[in-house]
């Protein structure tokens, strides 16, 4: 089955994006592929339950497809749906949310809205992490050409880590979803780079210079910043590199922050200390008439447009004026601070130590005087009595990662038993699974998904928890 090539009908999508089909009651999995697709597929990973395919042909294309705009798509991982007419997207990531609750949260009539459409489909993000690689991803066509790949070109890479191959990169030449002017500085340093032959990080020996380019945008002061992240293993290559980066290059009035950041741990998640070369070091966006400071690494809302709507939605379900809330996993403050504006008292919670200090600034920098910002870790084993000490919630704004809701803290929410509970999460899977262990306490109101990331399956959702009468 899995050498032969199988006729099949796209009938729906799963959560990550892929087109579903059935053989003989099983249940198949085909990248890139559409509702309506008439397709020739091959297997490429069979599985007891599953069974994953690619395309080798498309026969008959789904009445919804439509030509994407990226060169890379169907490689680059990142945009999922750009083949897909967005009125499509949005319905597939409602029905994403409604499947989710319905099949994890066993919540059968979902008090669910329509999504909230984005402004904009393409440069909407204001923030890209491009990886160096040293094994760069070969198309099909390249290895079928015969023609002998330079060394510099086969083993160096700017741009995304393959889908499930974290040792091969995508050498990206124009992202749609940044910025343009960010694809200039993109391939500026890669040029540089490979020019002078500087080794990009390798993740399994640790050896190598370049690790990751990132690139932050205001939307409302039209400013960028440009971080490069390397090691601290130098020789007379990489010193002519940096040189250049920080003399010549920092002079591109492109962008008006630059930055050099030095990582030696495993982690690539794990920043070091950084230079400022050019700038303050520090973007700042307006989110409804409050100002913030946004350093290299904190947490901020990609789609700066959308992340107004999205705090517009945080406080109708809030609804927290001369209430006394709680923001956890608070980040900058984006929600604590805009909600301090008609609440009595905000107390946001975070375990960046570096996010902790952009929210104690933003409060100053607005004058808001009824919120204060608290380093901690919501996840460890002795959270409850931390939590204990603090002024008892009316309100718990939370907006944890993509894993959800840590076991530890759950167990302290259903101590503390506020009156309500406003969820914001960019994973349906995982909320409905917090809101199916809150449920013996708390009823689910209302659903609202806001699109934060067009062209990809994700969607942020918010969601509204009332305490149950007793």
């Amino acid at each position: 089955m899995v050498k032969d090539k199988l006729l099949v009908k796209i009938e729906s999508l799963a959560f990550e994006g892929k087109g579903v089909t059935r053989i003989e009651g099983k249940v198949i999995f085909v990248r890139n592929a559409l509702p309506g697709d008439l397709l020739e597929i091959q297997i490429v990973k069979n599985k007891k339950n599953y069974s994953e395919a690619r395309i080798t042909k498309i026969l008959e294309p789904s009445p919804f497809r439509i030509n994407p705009k990226c060169e890379h798509f169907g490689t680059c991982g990142g945009c999922s749906f750009q083949n897909l007419s967005y009125e499509q997207q949005l319905q597939w990531k409602q029905k994403f949310v409604v499947d989710a609750f319905q099949k994890i949260a066993k919540i059968e009539n979902i008090p669910i809205k329509p999504v909230i459409p984005s402004p904009k489909l393409y440069e909407y993000r204001n923030k890209m992490e491009f990886s160096f690689g040293d094994s760069r991803w070969l198309s099909t066509e390249e290895i079928q050409s015969g023609t002998e790949i330079p060394p510099q070109d086969k083993h160096f890479a700017l741009g995304f880590h393959i889908p499930e191959r974290f040792d091969k990169v995508l050498d990206i030449h124009y992202c749609h979803l940044q910025d343009y002017r960010g694809n200039i500085i993109l391939n500026e340093i890669k040029k540089k780079a490979s020019q002078l032959e500087i080794p990009a990080y390798n993740l399994k020996t640790h050896l190598g210079f370049l690790r990751n380019l990132i690139l932050r945008w205001s939307h409302t002061y039209n400013e960028l910043m440009v971080n490069l992240v390397t090691t601290s293993q130098i020789s007379e290559k990489e010193s002519s590199f940096l040189a250049w980066f920080k003399k010549d290059f920092s002079k591109n009035e492109v962008f008006q922050h630059l930055i050099h950041t030095t990582n030696d741990t495993f982690s690539p998640t794990n920043f070091g200390d950084y230079d400022i070369i050019k700038g303050s070091g520090y973007i700042y966006e307006d989110l409804l008439g409050v100002k913030f400071r946004i350093s290299p690494f904190s947490f901020f809302q990609v789609n700066t447009q959308q992340a107004n709507r999205l705090i517009e939605q945080v406080i109708k379900y809030a609804e927290p004026e001369d209430k006394l809330v709680w923001d956890l996993y608070s980040g900058s403050g984006i929600f604590a601070l805009t909600v301090a504006k008609t609440a009595k008292y905000v107390i946001g919670i975070e375990l960046l130590p570096e996010a902790v200090q952009d929210g104690i600034y933003n409060a100053r920098l607005n004058n808001i005087k009824n919120a204060e910002f608290i380093s901690m870790d919501l996840h460890s084993k002795g959270i409850f009595p931390q939590l204990e000490i603090l002024k008892k919630p009316e309100i718990i704004i939370i907006d944890p990662p993509r894993t959800g809701i840590h076991k530890n803290l759950l167990k302290s929410l259903l101590q503390l038993l506020p009156e309500k509970i406003v969820y914001v999460s960019c994973n349906p899977t995982t909320m409905a699974r917090d809101c199916f262990e809150l449920q013996n306490f708390y009823e689910v109101l209302e659903l609202q998904p806001i699109d934060m990331f067009p062209q990809t399956y994700h969607i942020e959702n918010v969601a509204l928890l009332v305490k149950k009468k007793t």
